[in-house]
């Protein structure tokens, strides 16, 4: 059976390959027991990366939409739920969510 690829997965692809994090998952996601100032640290490459990537609104809209975790598109989780974007179970970070944020629920299209 030959083996196809929706036009979503071809858009998705499309923009992951001119994302200049390619490869570099260390600084985008972080390690277990990290110290907050470690993840500020991390953060901040993260973010200066992000900034100058030519698909960083492509990423921050992926991200929300799926409701993915780490750091994506010059967001971290929590900035993304201070939007309005939560992920399904913030992995020990809860306490960090701002109380009484609105919840945007998307359905794909």
């Amino acid at each position: 059976m030959p083996l196809t690829v929706s036009r979503q997965h071809h858009q998705i692809v499309g923009w992951q390959s001119a994302a200049l994090c390619a490869g570099q998952t260390d600084i985008f996601f972080a390690p277990p027991g990290e110290r907050p100032e470690a993840r500020a640290r991390r953060e901040a490459k993260a973010r200066q990366l992000c900034l100058v990537c030519p698909v960083l609104d492509s990423c921050r809209g992926w991200a929300r939409s799926n409701r993915e975790y780490g750091f994506w598109g010059g967001e971290s989780e929590e900035e993304r739920a201070r939007a309005g974007y939560r992920v399904d179970m913030p992995v020990g970070r809860v306490a960090r969510y701002p109380r009484g944020a609105p919840v945007r629920v998307s359905c794909p299209a």
